[in-house]
């Protein structure tokens, strides 16, 4: 049987992001604090008619070199959840539309996993559910590195703030962070809510499941289809690197690195060097899904460590036990108790 060909990959220094989405919006909080424009696109390769003009694209090393700027030059701690507060409705034209006439927090969810490519290529999401919750496991999807808690801040308050625009009303969602409690908790507390908790195996978002019911309050049929036939003519052709790699290393779970270059028409070097660009090595990659199926079957699922050992292909439980505690610092028990 001929294998179905993959999608081109995108990585991290391909042009592919509308210059003025994030950068124009971030642009004018770093301003507004005083900081000078010709400093802030120092060394970014940006160039301020692109962003004017809505033609020009940028890589995402270009807007993490923003990004870093920005922070350099003004009091940085707020200055990802002022921009998630105003991502939507922006400037991402069409799929604003479309989610503004969604039916529901459900529609709404499928709607931004299907334009996330325009609305948050950064990132890489899996979606689970259980009796009581739907669950979110987002990933880094372009190397983020040092600029993932940004991202993180940035589209944790999006969702909350567009959502709440959405339905009327503010909806509870539970975030957990993969990174130690911050000093600024008091920006958390405020933009994205109470229900936190850090030091987290992964970026998780939950939501009640008796919330994705949830009336909006413009919904319609008709002008959503028409909204998403437009959108698809600006989603970029193609999937990021991370991502595409993840979900070879699920369809082919036994394989080695040699084995999935060759998948990617790259040589093991050429792949190395690709994954070391973005600030991950494969068994880092290999490591991480493990801790999302170990997460999925002791949270999710509420198995107990031998039926979950025996759907992860462990030969016995304390081999079992030992890769839990080496991917998340926490034994199975902990990592159960966790789901509480």
């Amino acid at each position: 049987m001929q294998r179905a060909a993959l999608k081109q990959s995108l990585f991290s220094d391909d042009k592919f992001l509308p210059a003025h989405q994030l950068v124009a919006s971030l642009l004018d909080i770093a301003i507004s604090r005083g900081a000078n424009k010709q400093r802030l696109m120092r060394g970014t390769g940006i160039f301020y008619e692109d962003i004017v003009t809505g033609q020009g694209k940028i890589s995402p090393l270009q807007f993490f070199k923003f990004v870093a700027n920005v922070q350099a030059q003004t009091n940085g701690k707020d200055n990802a959840f002022l921009l998630g507060r105003r991502l939507f409705p922006g400037n991402y034209g069409h799929v604003s539309n479309a989610l503004m006439h969604s039916r529901n927090l459900s529609d709404a969810l499928r709607l931004a996993q299907r334009f996330q490519m325009i609305l948050c290529p950064f990132v890489d999401i899996r979606r689970y559910q259980d009796q009581h919750f739907c669950h979110f496991i987002v990933r880094d999807a372009l190397g983020c590195g040092e600029h993932w808690p940004f991202i993180i801040e940035t589209y944790s308050t999006a969702l909350i703030a567009a959502s709440k625009l959405l339905a009327g009303k503010r909806i509870p969602f539970y975030v957990d962070f993969p990174f130690a409690r911050p000093r600024h908790i008091q920006e958390y507390e405020e933009n994205i809510g109470l229900r936190l908790r850090f030091s987290q195996p992964f970026w998780r978002i939950r939501v009640e499941k008796q919330w994705l019911n949830q009336p909006f309050l413009q919904p319609s049929h008709s002008l959503k289809q028409h909204a998403m036939q437009q959108a698809l003519q600006d989603l970029p052709d193609g999937v990021s690197f991370l991502k595409q790699i993840r979900q070879l290393i699920q369809c082919l779970p036994a394989s080695k690195l040699d084995t999935i270059a060759h998948r990617l028409n790259m040589s093991p070097a050429t792949f190395k060097r690709k994954l070391k660009s973005h600030g991950m090595r494969f068994q880092q990659l290999q490591d991480e899904l493990g801790t999302e199926q170990a997460l999925y079957l002791l949270q999710v699922q509420g198995l107990n460590n031998e039926d979950s050992a025996l759907a992860m292909q462990f030969s016995d439980v304390t081999n079992f036990r030992r890769a839990v505690k080496r991917w998340t610092g926490l034994t199975p028990s902990e990592l159960r108790l966790g789901a509480e």
